[in-house]
């Protein structure tokens, strides 16, 4: 980068370091539950006690994340083995991946034949964009696999030498960080091959397979074979797709998925601030532009590599058994923007000689609709600031709150329960972390989720007790954010959690404003 490229990518960043900067304490961690296991699987692999989720009660081998995002982590552990002090750590190490992701888009942008001005709007939109924010200065892995991901097209772009191979060897390590990445073993070689490029098809076979096979090999010798569904949950992909995706409820799954497929790409542009049918059908037609963008520049020959992964990583989402969303579809984030801005380019040049045109009703329209299409991205970059610098930071504030009252629960945790007690509760990695007590999640399931079955979820916590027998919990840890991740129909959220309350067998030990510890009470023989 000359230096007012490198002036201006700098700027780029004070989004993210500015909310870095405020919220060093990561009060969001663990919300999302994916984000506590890495940590936790990280704290095992720093600690030497291997490649585990050892805050589960079983402790099994991780052999559902691979390894190469918590290795990174561990790096935090080795720094800072004391919880919660080494939270800064995590963020600063999360942060400094973004940074280097957003320097590979600069990259990539160019490589593409992108022009600098160009290349500074959609590196500004990715800089500014309040889920590239929040999820690359946290613990989740999909920003550290961008960063292969870009690696990986980089490479292949390049004519010199084995750099093939050494695409693959990149593609690896993607795989390696997100199992996403298996798309880039069709979608890579394809691209080769549709520039009549076989030789250079099998150097990246030859290059990613072994990472591959042997991730595979170590997790079939040391997944624990159960039929325990939360076990599942935790430790096989595979099996919980075929426990959740059915030949009885393909059909939603896949209305869904593809429903949600273009909700979290169009959120890309216009984060989801409201449930507003108008709103999310707008958010919808962003992801249609995108999608046209994609193909003018499939046409053009450009980011060839990155739209055939995109098809491949698309096709998985709409079969998966989670619905896709912002999180999911962030590593096509570069792309989408990209192929966003070359369709409002088209556009552009459609209505440019409509504004010149003899008669004075083309000219009306074309205004018009120049009017409306400056309106909504105008309406979007002040959505993406009121996210980026608002909200934010007032969900991080609520969230620290709810830490602290959390926090308390967990102190009377680890001052009453015995260590060798097991403790039911949604939040299970951080209350590992913060009391040295292990638990999992309750049962519930997407197959609940994509049905809308409200009376199986209330159903789970009516027979709560019974599952906590079955499974040797002998407390139950219950906030108001238990159910955040599947419902918030409040009707349904309030017979759940006077299930819980008025269940006989359920005795309150701790009460706070979020939360309540039970014990559950024990059968006499």
């Amino acid at each position: 980068m000359r230096l007012r490229a490198l002036a201006v990518f700098a700027l780029l960043l004070i989004p993210s370091a500015l909310y870095v900067w405020k919220n060093p304490d990561l009060p969001e961690f663990g919300r999302l539950h994916d984000d506590g296991i890495l940590f936790v699987s990280a704290k095992s692999l720093a600690g030497g006690e291997g490649f585990r989720i050892i805050s589960l009660p079983e402790q099994p081998a991780q052999t559902k994340y691979p390894v190469l995002y918590p290795l990174y982590l561990s790096l935090v552990w080795r720094l800072n083995p004391h919880f919660p002090e080494n939270l800064w750590i995590a963020r600063l190490f999360s942060w400094l991946l973004l940074v280097i992701c957003l320097a590979l888009c600069w990259r990539f942008y160019r490589q593409e034949g992108f022009s600098e001005g160009r290349t500074m709007i959609l590196v500004a939109l990715l800089g500014l964009n309040p889920y590239m924010i929040l999820f690359g200065s946290n613990t989740f892995s999909e920003v550290f696999f961008m960063c292969w991901l870009l690696a990986v097209f980089l490479l292949a772009h390049s004519k010199r030498g084995q750099t093939a191979i050494l695409a693959g060897v990149a593609a690896g390590c993607a795989y390696l960080s997100r199992t996403a990445g298996i798309a880039l073993l069709i979608s890579m070689p394809a691209g080769y091959l549709l520039r009549r490029e076989s030789r250079r098809a099998m150097s990246f076979i030859i290059g990613m397979v072994p990472f591959v096979v042997g991730w595979m090999l170590w997790s079939r010798d040391n997944i624990i074979h159960t039929t325990d569904q939360m076990m599942v949950y935790y430790t096989d992909y595979l099996k919980m797709e075929l426990l959740t995706v059915g030949l009885d409820n393909f059909h939603l799954v896949l209305w869904k998925n593809i429903d949600g497929l273009l909700v979290g790409l169009g959120g890309m542009v216009i984060p989801q601030v409201t449930a507003l049918a108008p709103f999310k059908i707008l958010t919808q037609v962003v992801a249609v532009a995108m999608i046209s963008g994609a193909v003018r520049m499939l046409r053009r020959r450009i980011a060839v590599q990155y739209i055939f992964f995109a098809i491949v990583s698309a096709a998985m989402l709409i079969l998966w058994h989670f619905p896709p969303n912002e999180r999911f579809v962030l590593p096509l984030a570069p792309l989408m923007l990209a192929a966003l801005l070359t369709e409002l380019e088209h556009i552009a040049a459609m209505l440019k000689p409509a504004f010149r045109h003899q008669e004075m009703g083309q000219r009306v329209v074309a205004v018009g609709m120049a009017g409306v299409l400056a309106a909504i991205l105008l309406g979007a970059l002040v959505l993406q600031c009121f996210m980026s610098f608002g909200y934010l930071y007032d969900s991080a504030q609520q969230y620290r709150v709810k830490r602290a009252d959390m926090r308390a629960a967990y102190a009377w945790i680890t001052a009453n329960v015995p260590d060798t007690a097991s403790v039911l509760s949604n939040d299970d990695p951080i209350l590992y972390l913060y009391s040295g007590r292990r638990g999992h999640v309750a049962p519930l399931t997407p197959r609940f989720w994509y049905a809308n079955d409200h009376e199986s979820r209330i159903a789970v916590y009516r027979g709560i007790v019974l599952y906590c027998r079955s499974h040797g919990f002998q407390y139950l840890y219950s906030n108001t954010d238990d159910l955040s991740r599947w419902t918030d129909d409040p009707t349904e959220l309030e017979a759940i959690r006077r299930s819980v309350r008025e269940n006989p067998d359920l005795t309150p030990q701790f009460e706070s404003a979020f939360g309540t510890v039970y014990k559950v009470r024990e059968v006499k023989n």
